[in-house]
């Protein structure tokens, strides 16, 4: 599991391509990233919020694999050679939880269509589905924890300050660029919980919350 907050911004060093997939490998500063020391093979840690294993270490460099279905899901994809990536290793079941739950599993990816300045933030325009999306609420970008501050339609905001612009690959995207997506997974469950029943689908328009199903599921 992970928080959502950045510990260092990596570079691409190298990308190979199959069939199978890609293998890239990450150089990391380990002046600012200290914590990369601790890290092994078989270990977790996210690539633009993408949860990956390291398959092996050299020097300040570790190398994942992607799968199809990883590039598919991402924005990964379309990572060249030194291209900046955000990077967190996962949290330590000791550690102190900062941001929101984030799983390491990308959902889709947007399109960012404005950035627009109001006062010291920054504010992203996305376009995405916005089916999991609701104002006010968590969802995770590049892997980075943010909060929803506009939603309608297809199009939703989030709002960065310059702290997040300065430590995360944001200072380095454009109007046109993609953004990995995870969305809160509590949206999901409810969803699950609330439209389905004794595994059988239940359609949306025959579905209604009120006084009735909520007693009938146990609030």
């Amino acid at each position: 599991m992970f928080t959502g907050l950045i510990q260092h911004i990596g570079k691409i060093s190298d990308i190979k391509n199959s069939t199978q997939g890609k293998t890239i490998t990450v150089s990391v500063d380990i002046k600012t990233f200290p914590e990369f020391n601790n890290v092994k093979t078989g270990d977790s840690i996210a690539l633009n919020g993408l949860c990956t294993t390291v398959i092996s270490l050299s020097g300040n460099t570790f190398t994942v694999n992607l799968m199809n279905e990883s590039l598919k899901r991402s924005n990964l994809k379309y990572l060249e050679r030194s291209n900046p990536i955000n990077l967190e290793l996962a949290l330590n079941a000791n550690g102190r939880f900062n941001g929101h739950i984030v799983q390491g599993h990308i959902d889709t990816v947007g399109t960012i269509q404005k950035i627009t300045t109001d006062g010291f933030s920054k504010v992203f325009s996305i376009q995405a589905d916005t089916k999991y999306i609701v104002e006010k609420g968590s969802i995770t970008l590049n892997g980075v924890s943010l909060t929803v501050s506009y939603v309608e339609n297809s199009l939703f905001e989030v709002s960065l300050i310059p702290h997040t612009l300065q430590n995360t690959t944001f200072q380095f995207l454009k109007e046109g660029d993609f953004l990995n997506i995870e969305y809160d997974i509590l949206a999901k469950y409810i969803e699950k919980f609330t439209f389905f029943k004794d595994n059988n689908f239940v359609n949306n328009s025959s579905q209604k919350i009120d006084e009735k199903f909520l007693l009938e599921n146990g609030f």
